[in-house]
């Protein structure tokens, strides 16, 4: 009987834990602190700044630690009540109690079962709040998205942490090795993914890669640290259900995060506001080289900063204007079949984040805002589109009608269009141009990978679809891909 009541006191000090969500309050005050270093390390703030932030951090971790003490004591004044309760009814007495809880053998058997219980509140908490843990397509546990959880909460956390990322690493950091970059970008499905694993399979290139989750402005310090404790990983298909393998070391489209935590103004809740060339900002561009030189330094032998970021349609005139000798290359694919790929994409994203909350999450947090509930479409031509009707064949349509003009209107000379369907057709010539254009010190390394791609299926028919649209997306294809065939030919301006 003593036994059984000490089970149920403890059984009352986790219930009021749980209640009283102090996990969560804990956490805070972590991040908290975590901010408040990050802001005293900064050399970029001044010291008035430092101290109206640290006094507010200060403030604030003295309330909460106060909240935490509270309950603390209200948990073991419960777990004590429950225990003293069984005493009063004289099952047993204080004294005997005491013995017990305080052995070896009570101890250990209980903190293990304190700890099991807690994970599988945690777990019954998520199946029974969405299915956080049921169904899931992002293979990570409670640890894993608690991590995420605390990268994605507060992007200033980031820019901190690469900061005294970057007075760790500056000896290895070349700032010749931000010169020539490649920017791959496009609407989603148009063969960018693919693309960047060919182009990040050459040694010159270095990208992002999963390795460097989920504090990805410090690939780094975060790679090296988690090298220490991840396990080896066999690469499985990603989320979008298309075919394409990735492992810890795969290269992905990360670079967003950097342009999340310094143009919050541009990202609306429910459309994205596209760049123009005169949104210069020295901070955001200094930053952003510095990333460059960081993830090539990842990569022993790499030279080049390689990306794949399907934003980066939205600002061409400021990548060419930050980046004057870089090379932005943007596949175009088949219209129907694009907008087919698309409208698939986004159903089966929309079913995965209602299942899966946590998918959604993690999407926003890297700044992918193209499928599903995280769905923010850009304003190409200055006028959202309404999210509620991308069910519709012709939401899609008209988007990408808006994108592809917007494409062809502001296109620089550093700009490379790939027709994409044509390169899956007849992939070794169109390699050899554009190991060309990108002025690949080893041109082999990308042409010998021809046989990855495969003969583009037919263009299926739009069912629903307004004539008007489809005709004006096939006169656009033509004249980009008119204007893609014309560059391969003409030599390219330094």
């Amino acid at each position: 009987m003593t036994v059984a009541f000490l089970i149920a006191g403890l059984v009352a000090f986790v219930a009021v834990l749980r209640l009283t969500h102090a996990a969560a309050i804990a956490r805070d005050v972590i991040g908290t602190a975590q901010d408040a270093f990050g802001v005293m390390t900064d050399p970029d703030l001044s010291e008035d700044t430092k101290e109206t932030a640290v006094r507010r951090a200060s403030i604030r971790l003295v309330g909460r630690f106060l909240l935490i003490g509270g309950i603390g004591v209200a948990a073991l004044a419960a777990a004590a009540l429950v225990v003293w309760s069984g005493a009063a009814a004289g099952f047993y007495t204080l004294d005997a109690a005491l013995r017990i809880a305080t052995g070896w053998p009570f101890v250990l058997i209980t903190s293990a079962g304190a700890v099991a219980a807690w994970i599988a509140l945690d777990r019954l908490g998520g199946a029974t709040g969405g299915g956080d843990d049921g169904g899931t397509e992002v293979p990570y546990g409670p640890l894993d998205k608690a991590l995420h959880n605390l990268a994605f909460a507060s992007p200033d956390r980031q820019r901190r942490l690469a900061g005294l990322e970057t007075r760790l690493y500056r000896r290895r950091m070349d700032p010749a090795h931000a010169a020539r970059p490649v920017f791959i970008t496009s609407l989603p499905r148009a063969g960018t993914t693919i693309l960047l694993q060919m182009l990040a399979r050459c040694p010159e290139f270095a990208s992002a890669t999963y390795r460097h989750m989920p504090f990805t402005l410090a690939p780094l310090l975060w790679g090296g640290f988690s090298s220490a404790f991840r396990k080896p990983s066999t690469p499985a298909e990603r989320a979008h259900g298309d075919g394409i393998e990735v492992g810890i070391d795969s290269p992905e489209g990360f670079e967003e995060m950097v342009w999340l935590a310094f143009w919050p103004g541009h990202y609306r809740p429910d459309h994205i506001l596209p760049w123009s060339g005169n949104d210069r900002d020295p901070a955001f561009e200094a930053f952003l080289r510095r990333h460059m030189t960081k993830i090539v330094a990842t990569r022993p032998g790499a030279r080049r900063y390689l990306s794949k970021n399907n934003a980066n349609i939205a600002r061409l005139p400021l990548l060419e204007a930050m980046h004057p000798d870089a090379t932005i290359v943007i596949p175009l694919r088949d219209p129907a079949a694009q907008v087919a790929s698309l409208m698939r994409q986004h159903r089966r994203f929309a079913d995965l984040h209602k299942r899966d909350p946590f998918t959604r999450h993690y999407m926003e947090g890297l700044g992918h805002f193209e499928f599903g509930a995280a769905l923010r479409p850009i304003a190409f031509d200055g006028t959202p589109a309404d999210p509620a009707e991308a069910e519709t064949v012709d939401f899609w349509l008209a988007y990408w009608i808006r994108a592809y003009t917007h494409v062809l209107a502001r296109a620089g000379e550093r700009v490379v269009l790939l027709d994409h369907d044509a390169l899956c057709r007849d992939p070794v010539p169109r390699l050899h141009a554009l190991a060309a254009a990108l002025e690949l010190d080893a041109p082999e390394a990308l042409t010998e990978q021809a046989g990855r791609l495969r003969p583009p299926s037919p263009a299926p028919m739009l069912a629903g679809a307004q004539p008007a649209l489809i005709r004006r997306a096939r006169a656009l294809h033509a004249e980009l891909c008119r204007r893609a065939q014309s560059r391969e030919t003409a030599p390219r301006s330094a």
